[in-house]
């Protein structure tokens, strides 16, 4: 039996993901859509800005309103915000989770001046005292957006081999050191960080609040790059079974050129999604373990909620890494192999096995600490590690691509060096 009704009026807080129907957009979608702990009676309405009308269905389905406009075609952000602002004129939470096209450098600085250039616009309305926002009639509070902005853990570059001397985990302090093809992301980021940090040269503020998630990446479902280590394992048992079959247990050995200690460091993308809720539910609401000015051991001055959030930097990573000899020998047992080899010379390699472009999957060894964001705001990851669940997670990759999933085109376009929309 129900509770009885009361004369609580719900409070809707309005997220907008920009990006929503890639694969993290997505998750983050669904997460801000389920997102629990929050003080009653609130919840969030969420909102998704997408390019294509033949994406809208699908976001509608799952309860998120579609908003149509894109800074890639001939709309400026002027004219894109007012679309956004047609729906709200407030906005709590703003998601920037783009990927750009990355065959031009200079289509992708634009691209990170344009996303730039429409958040300030929606935090312009949304920071203005106007007469028509949430709760219906009179004047809107301002609201001042957190605005959450996607980069990623390559940020760092890569670090020491499992078990190496020198082995050092990333933390939000490590200097910079991006691979050439997400430098301009990374540095679109750094520039939304400075906006936001100081003030307009006219005096005024930026009119928003930003945090960059750096994650590792994210595995499940489509599967993201972790999608390619299946095609990979699947593509050299073809190969095995129709060229080397014959000559016996040899043959059924999974090979990789990459050293067996090379750190695999992921994080399911439903975590990684409520990641972003924890961090908006922490600054929103002014809750989370206070946190100290800084590095965590470094002197300052504590800070919680909103103030320990603005303008700080936050690794997304799995509770520990995995090592590709984890990674190999769940492969191997997947698909039927007899073992593993690693550090193979690539003449030993079969001819149909795409072995350089997989060194993007397995030959970045990176060790990503999460201490920060775990410590602040109690967020942990719950789902399996990729080796712990590598069956149920090759089911659902191989659903995707039967069902023509637009994430598994787009890996399978960029291993093979097509960075192209």
């Amino acid at each position: 039996m129900g509770s009885k009704p009361t004369t609580t009026t719900t409070s809707p807080l309005t997220a907008l993901i920009i990006g929503a129907n890639g694969y993290l957009g997505s998750a983050i979608s669904r997460a801000f859509l389920r997102a629990s702990n929050l003080p009653t009676p609130n919840f969030f309405r969420v909102y998704g800005l997408i390019r294509r009308p033949s994406s809208a269905r699908a976001l509608a389905l799952q309860e998120i309103i579609p908003i149509v406009a894109s800074l890639s075609s001939s709309d400026s952000p002027a004219a894109v915000a007012q679309a956004i602002l047609a729906h709200s004129r407030t906005w709590d939470v703003i998601v920037v989770c783009t990927e750009p096209s990355q065959s031009d450098p200079a289509a992708q600085a634009r691209h990170w001046h344009d996303i730039l250039a429409l958040v300030r616009g929606l935090a312009e309305a949304s920071t203005s005292i106007h007469p028509s926002g949430r709760g219906g009639g009179g004047k809107a509070a301002a609201v001042t957006p957190l605005v959450l902005w996607s980069s990623g853990s390559k940020d760092y570059g890569t670090t020491k081999l499992h078990g190496g001397l020198e082995l050092k985990a990333h933390t939000e302090s490590a200097p910079l050191d991006p691979p050439d093809v997400v430098r301009c992301r990374t540095e679109g980021a750094l520039r939304a960080l400075e906006v936001a940090g100081g003030s307009e040269e006219d005096g005024s503020s930026a009119g928003f609040d930003v945090v960059i998630v750096r994650a590792s990446p994210v595995c499940g479902y489509s599967g993201s790059y972790y999608g390619a280590a299946l095609e990979y394992a699947a593509a050299f048992a073809t190969a095995t079974t129709t060229s080397e079959k014959d000559r016996g247990n040899e043959a059924k050995v999974l090979k990789f050129t990459a050293d067996a200690d090379t750190i695999m460091h992921g994080v399911h993308v439903d975590d990684c999604a409520d990641a972003y809720v924890a961090l908006a539910r922490t600054a929103l609401f002014d809750i989370g373990t206070d946190s100290l000015d800084g590095e965590s051991g470094n002197a300052g001055t504590p800070k919680s909620g909103r103030a320990a959030i603005a303008g700080q930097v936050f690794n997304v990573s799995g509770r520990r890494y995995e090592t590709l000899a984890e990674v190999g020998a769940a492969l191997a047992a997947e698909y039927d192999f007899t073992g593993t080899q690693f550090s193979v010379s690539a003449d030993e390699m079969p001819e149909n096995v795409d072995y350089q472009s997989s060194k993007f999957v397995f030959g970045y060894s990176q060790w990503v600490s999460s201490e920060k964001i775990r410590a602040l705001t109690g967020w942990s990851d719950k789902r399996p590690l990729f080796s712990e669940n590598i069956h149920a997670y090759r089911i659902a990759y191989k659903a995707a691509k039967d069902g023509g999933s637009e994430n598994v085109e787009t890996v399978r376009k960029r291993m093979m060096g097509d960075w192209r929309e």
